[in-house]
């Protein structure tokens, strides 16, 4: 499709990047490994792995994740809060040269890091992984540091007006120097700058000291930093979210640094909105949303990717999976597993779910009904057998262990939480109708059965289906009955009410 507003999010900035920059088109994202990865960590590697998916179509292209090692530790993560004393006692210190207080890695960043890089392999993600602190080291960013230093006044007052500030600090310094002593690097001022060389106060230890800037040690301000490896990176294409888009937000110190200083033009810089949980904003704090690890549990890596990828990049995307919502996720995957792009009849929301299907990488699909899967395992809890009956094996493999935590947790609906009980003789009406059921009906043929039994019974079908359910479940309802019964077999229950 040409026309923009039938194209999915991902085409339209893949044809956008192509229009106006050349390749090798480099995508870019990143984030800072100072906690768990959670959800809006997803958002952030997997947007850009897409992306760069369709920008392959128009040329060579190159999908670099950076992981900011070199910020400074300013926080204690919840899981770690047992070893809050050794987290505190290297508090302003990069993260990279942090302890790691579990004591499994290197760094307090590599610990993270581990966790990072393993969720993208869990998700099928690949892209070349960068670490700010080797960035630094190796001086990718030491003449662009000069520069702004240099020009200090001017950068200072370009980052005022952009972040639409009345007036700025006045010790502020484009760069934050590494302490020589306590390793500190977190509001540390610059008392003199000339020509690359810089004297310094430790905001932690006291320390003044004197370092040059080709020796890497220091750091540019983050709304520096972020345009900066942009431009040595040659990045043409990266995401943010709608709080760095924001009125003097990052991404307009970012654009006035391109333009004013480097003067040259951005890259493309597209928004992506919030995630939502039933309607709220996603919040660690307020235990608001799921954790990456909870999520993993409750779906295939591949339907968490499609619940992201659906929605147009710019929209709140609504990432909840509970007992109102399972079903019609299932069903809108499965769904959009059957769409063929190419048919010029369907819908522009299916022509977009078929595009954010295809992005998912699904390398298997059950082909049996979900429900189909939870009553055969309510009746035989035997997963073996269950593929069989259903003649979906692969499939019934790929989701039995989903399906036993939906059901542990509670969320399956009602309907299909059952387990089959015949305590009692059934009634004369439940009677008359599994004795006019023959074994070769379907399910379906089943299911009519009733209506033909309740006619002839002189009772309302409700009423027939009801005393069904109480014969076979000790409860007023459950599943299709038709479904149920033939799960069950029409032989087993006639050798029942003999």
């Amino acid at each position: 499709m040409d026309d923009l507003k039938s194209m999915h999010w991902t085409e339209i900035i893949a044809k956008k990047v192509s229009e106006s920059k050349k390749p090798p088109y480099v995508v870019a994202a990143g984030i800072t490994p100072s906690g768990p990865v959670h959800p809006g960590t997803l958002c952030e590697f997997l947007f850009a792995y897409a992306v760069s998916r369709q920008l392959k179509k128009y040329g060579e292209t190159r999908y670099v994740f950076i992981s900011d090692d070199f910020d400074d530790l300013d926080a204690v993560p919840e899981p770690l809060k047992q070893h809050s004393k050794i987290i505190e006692e290297d508090m302003g210190m990069p993260l990279c040269l942090a302890r790691d207080p579990a004591g499994c890695h290197k760094s307090f960043a590599d610990h993270f890091i581990a966790e990072t890089k393993g969720i993208m392999k869990t998700f099928g993600v690949e892209l070349e992984f960068l670490r700010a602190s080797e960035l630094y080291a190796a001086g990718y960013y030491d003449e662009y540091a000069k520069m702004l230093c240099e020009r200090k006044e001017e950068v200072k007052e370009i980052v005022r007006v952009s972040s639409n500030r009345e007036e700025m600090p006045s010790d502020w310094f484009p760069i934050v120097p590494l302490c020589e002593k306590c390793k500190n690097l977190a509001k540390n001022t610059v008392l003199e700058y000339d020509n690359g060389r810089y004297r310094y106060k430790c905001s932690k230890c006291g320390h003044v000291g004197e370092d040059k800037i080709e020796n890497h040690h220091y750091k540019l301000l983050f709304r520096l930093d972020w345009p900066t490896r942009q431009k040595f990176l040659k990045v043409v294409v990266e995401g943010g979210s709608v709080d760095h888009h924001s009125p003097g937000g990052t991404i307009s110190t970012l654009i006035a640094i391109h333009k004013n200083v480097y003067k040259e033009e951005p890259p493309y810089l597209y928004k992506f909105g919030l995630l939502k949980y039933l309607g709220k904003k996603y919040s660690k704090s307020k235990g608001i949303g799921h954790t990456v690890n909870e999520l993993l549990t409750l779906a295939p890596p591949e339907i968490i990717k499609y619940m992201l990828f659906k929605p147009d990049v710019d929209e709140d995307k609504e990432l909840a999976i509970n007992k109102d919502t399972l079903f019609q996720i299932l069903d809108d995957f499965k769904h959009a597993s059957t769409i063929d792009k190419n048919d010029k009849t369907i819908t522009r929301a299916d022509y977009k779910k078929a595009v954010a299907f295809e992005l998912c990488e699904v390398k298997r699909m059950w082909k049996a009904e979900v429900s189909d899967i939870i009553i055969y395992y309510n009746i035989y809890r035997d997963w073996q057998k269950v593929g069989e009956l259903l003649k979906d094996q692969d499939g019934v493999d790929y989701l039995k262990g989903y399906v036993e935590t939906w059901l542990k947790r509670g969320l399956v609906p009602d309907r299909y939480v059952f387990e089959i009980k015949i305590e009692r003789k059934p009634t004369e009406a439940v009677k008359r109708f599994i004795e006019s059921l023959r074994e070769d009906m379907d399910a379906e043929e089943i299911h009519n059965a009733v209506f033909a039994t309740a006619k002839d019974s002189g009772i309302e079908p409700k009423q027939l289906f009801k005393e069904c359910y109480e014969w076979l479940l000790q409860k007023e309802s459950g599943p299709k009955l038709g479904k149920l019964i033939y799960a069950v077999g029409v032989r087993k229950l006639k050798k029942e009410i003999e």
